[in-house]
């Protein structure tokens, strides 16, 4: 686990951008630790997982958001 100081993590947030995913960041005041920073992995949002997570029916007709935004340009 690395470790570093709170103003340095408070002036350079590309420590939390280049740490590797699972791994932890110890950030201390005076020597103690005041709290640790884990970089989780994101979810990829893939076409499945919108349609699982859209409200409505199932089995309805899909919602079609290009022919949508063009009734509006008319």
């Amino acid at each position: 686990m690395k470790s570093i100081s709170a103003s340095r993590f408070f002036a350079d947030s590309t420590l939390v951008d280049a740490l590797p995913d699972g791994e932890h960041l110890a950030v201390k005041t005076r020597g103690k630790t005041q709290f640790i920073v884990v970089k989780g992995g994101r979810p990829r949002m893939t076409a499945e997982i919108a349609r699982q997570r859209a409200v409505g029916s199932e089995r309805g007709s899909r919602f079609d958001g290009v022919a949508f935004l063009k009734t509006l340009k008319k």
